[in-house]
C-alpha cells in the first residue's frame, strides 16, 4: 500500500486554500482585477516555459500523462486519436471542476487548474488547442495535442 497522493489529491488540498484567499482578494481589490492578475500569471508561465528549450514532443507518452492527472477517477477521458504527431481526447466528467465547485471556485477555476495545461504543452514541444471545458461548464474537454 502506497501513501502517495494523486494529483487531484494534492491540487484539492491546495485549492482549499487557494480558493477562500483568491475570495478574500477579490472582495478587497475586486473580482476582475484579481482575475486580470490570474490571466497575467498564466500567461507569465508560458513565457517561462517557451523560453526554455523546448523537449522534443513524445506522443507515446501521452497517454501515460494523462493517467496520471486521471487517478483515483479524476477524470474519464476518451481518447479520440493518438500517433506519433498527435494525441486528441475529451473529457467527459471532471472532478476537479466538481471540487472547485465544491469550494466556490469554479467561476476562475479554468484560470487556476486548467490554464497550466498550455505551458505544459508548451514545455513538452507541443501545442495545445482547447475549445470548451468542464470547468466552464461545457459538456467536455476538447484536448488537441500536436507538434510545436
Amino acid at each position: 500500500m502506497t501513501n502517495e497522493l494523486t494529483q487531484f489529491e494534492r491540487m484539492k488540498i491546495v485549492m482549499e486554500y487557494v480558493v477562500p484567499l483568491i475570495h478574500d482578494l477579490q472582495e478587497s481589490l475586486g473580482a476582475e482585477v484579481i482575475n486580470r492578475a490570474l490571466e497575467k500569471r498564466l500567461q507569465k508561465g508560458r513565457d517561462v516555459a517557451m523560453a526554455r528549450p523546448r523537449k522534443t514532443a513524445d506522443f507515446t507518452r501521452m497517454a501515460q500523462g494523462t493517467e496520471f492527472f486521471a487517478a483515483g477517477g479524476a477524470l474519464e477521458y476518451e481518447v479520440i486519436a493518438s500517433d506519433d504527431n498527435s494525441f486528441d481526447m475529451n473529457v467527459t466528467h471532471c472532478r476537479y471542476a466538481e471540487m472547485m465547485e465544491q469550494l466556490g471556485g469554479r467561476d476562475f477555476g479554468h484560470l487556476l487548474v486548467c490554464g497550466g495545461d498550455f505551458a505544459a504543452a508548451d514545455r513538452l514541444g507541443m501545442k495545445l488547442e482547447r475549445s470548451q471545458t468542464r470547468m466552464q461548464g461545457d459538456d467536455f474537454c476538447d484536448f488537441r495535442y500536436r507538434r510545436a
